[in-house]
């Protein structure tokens, strides 16, 4: 299996010399990324297509194909593994392990991923790509459920047999022993460990067996299938997913069925049309850092001063003759000795003191004015990502003074979440500040 590792805003060549912020794929591989890339972009609307990479074609170069948005793993059908990691920028250590290891930090703050309990710290993440990471988190979730035993339940069978078991089913009766006047064909409930939810865990199993590369996850594997081997594989991935939780004795494979969801369904986020590719696990990395940031600023912001609205609701760019345009920031920090409101929004954007208004966008602006006139906020503040281009370097806010909008921008270092705390603390004391 070949294995290529990128970060985002780099992109891949085919089949072409080595160049900076470029690899080479072999032209068998880049044909089903691409084929991937344009089937998903098929799925979405004609204004909003679904961008997971760009494609473009550059002279001197040919095509080229750039990761942005979304940051995982592709598996194409040919064996071609493709990491995508996010592009950070982490004080000291900037390699990919360390990379993976924030990465996965900020997953885990996500609500609809199935990833919040998982922990790395017993892991050597120096030598596991984030496939690696993923099926880890699938056997680490198995070995706890094997431990406390696996759960039986009963299932419907239908067979012919020389004694009436159950009921008899009288129309199949009819057409099958017609000839056969010693059988009857019954129905009846058999309880075996043959269920849906022990059929997809072995299913996934089997599945992640021929995708990891890493010998101790196939060793575990083959442990975990060794205990499953009465249970036969699931036949219908999604009839089995609808049977299950139908039993309160199921409710310690919740966590497992989830993880078995994202690999058999690719149900990581976004529900990716398989096409050229065999196993993608793909994350959008606008809402991974929104979350992310929410969870830290909740977690660590005094509760007794600050009050922390993450997704607020309830407010509209036009109400009459009906309530139209939703406005929802993504958070809303109201401070409670003051009653002052900072709007803060985050962006998963790299900025440059090279481009035009640092390359902060006109409807980013737009957006924070109207913000501020619905919230009646002293301050509003885009958050951006720290990048190597800004290193800490101070923006200079946007003031109107018509309107007396006040927009900060504020980059953060994801890797330290006691100095994202601190950044935007540092922001709020500003604004309970009295105006002069």
């Amino acid at each position: 299996m070949k294995q290529y590792t990128i970060r985002e805003y780099m992109g891949f060549t085919r089949n072409g010399p080595p160049r900076a912020g470029m690899i080479s794929l072999p032209e068998h591989a880049f044909d089903q990324l691409e084929q991937f890339i344009l089937s998903n972009r098929e799925k979405g609307s004609s204004t909003q297509p679904l961008e997971l990479m760009s494609l473009s074609a550059r002279p001197g170069v040919g095509k080229v194909i750039t990761a942005k948005n979304y940051v995982g793993v592709i598996t194409t059908k040919d064996g071609t593994e493709i990491e995508i990691l996010p592009k950070l920028t982490l004080a000291g250590d900037n390699s990919d392990q360390a990379v993976r290891k924030v990465f996965l930090t900020m997953l885990r703050t996500v609500q609809e991923a199935p990833f919040k309990t998982f922990r790395t710290a017993h892991l050597n993440t120096s030598r596991m790509r984030l496939l690696d990471l993923f099926v880890r988190m699938f056997l680490d979730e198995a070995h706890r459920l094997i431990q406390r035993g696996l759960k039986s339940d009963y299932t419907t069978k239908q067979d012919n047999e020389t004694c009436v078991r159950g009921k008899i089913v009288f129309s199949e009766h009819i057409r099958k022993n017609l000839l056969h006047r010693e059988r009857i064909f019954v129905e009846y409930d058999v309880f075996s460990v043959d269920c849906p939810e022990n059929r997809l865990v072995k299913s996934t199993a089997l599945y992640l067996q021929r995708h990891t590369t890493d010998l101790q996850n196939r060793r575990d594997l083959r442990v975990v299938l060794s205990v499953m081997e009465q249970v036969p594989v699931s036949q219908n991935v999604e009839q089995d997913f609808l049977r299950c939780g139908q039993s309160r004795s199921m409710a310690d494979y919740q966590r497992l069925l989830e993880l078995c969801r994202v690999f058999l369904q690719g149900k990581s986020f976004t529900a990716f049309s398989g096409g050229q590719a065999a196993l993608p696990l793909l994350f959008p990395m606008e809402r991974v850092f929104e979350s992310y940031v929410a969870a830290v600023l909740r977690k660590n912001l005094d509760s007794r001063q600050y009050r922390v609205y993450v997704q607020a609701k309830g407010k509209y760019l036009f109400e009459l003759p009906q309530k139209q345009f939703a406005l929802r920031p993504d958070l809303v920090i109201e401070d409670l000795n003051s009653g002052e409101k900072t709007v803060l929004d985050t962006k998963w954007k790299l900025l440059s003191p090279q481009w035009h208004n640092y390359g902060i966008s006109q409807a980013d602006m737009y957006q924070m004015y109207a913000y501020q006139k619905e919230y009646a906020a002293k301050q509003t503040v885009l958050l951006y990502p720290d990048c190597e281009a800004i290193a800490d370097q101070k923006i200079p806010f946007c003031y109107s003074s018509s309107s007396g909008s006040l927009v900060r921008v504020q980059t953060l270092h994801l890797d330290s979440p006691i100095a994202m705390v601190e950044a935007v603390r540092e922001l709020l004391d500003i604004a309970s500040q009295p105006s002069k």
